[in-house]
């Protein structure tokens, strides 16, 4: 009866002081990471999002020029000119997110025959200065058959 009497005792006193102090440091361990992981993966969404938006102003500068007749596409010396683009925040129509910068370069690979056009877009992160997208096409000259 005895045995069975401290063994209630025991029960009915909880945690003790360390016990709690232990349980809370490794929550506030855990929640520290956690929170560092979270501002990581923020960091990397957004680098992510920037070259999504770089890679879709490539392609639509792409299709702009393919669009034109093969008269108005004459190779260029070097790069063109750079034009800058403006990233505006959806919501807030005034703020830029980021500025990129679009030029592209036409080249004659068989005169009178083929073109290769390659169009770079350039912008700078914060962590992460000078990056660039580049694609490049082929274009032929239909008019020329």
């Amino acid at each position: 009866m005895r045995g069975e009497r401290t063994r209630r005792k025991c029960a009915a006193r909880g945690f003790s002081l360390i016990e709690v102090m232990i349980a809370m440091t490794v929550f506030a361990l855990g929640m520290v990471t956690l929170s560092a992981v979270q501002v990581q993966a923020m960091r990397s969404g957004s680098s992510s999002r920037h070259a999504t938006q770089a890679a879709a102003i490539a392609k639509s500068q792409m299709e702009q020029l393919q669009r034109l007749d093969w008269a108005q596409i004459g190779p260029t010396t070097g790069w063109t000119t750079p034009v800058e683009r403006n990233n505006t925040v959806q919501g807030s129509p005034n703020m830029v997110e980021r500025v990129y910068t679009v030029d592209w370069r036409i080249t004659d690979l068989t005169p009178a025959w083929t073109r290769a056009i390659d169009v770079r877009i350039r912008w700078s992160d914060p962590k992460r200065p000078n990056r660039s997208v580049v694609i490049s096409s082929v274009r032929f000259n239909r008019r020329a058959v």
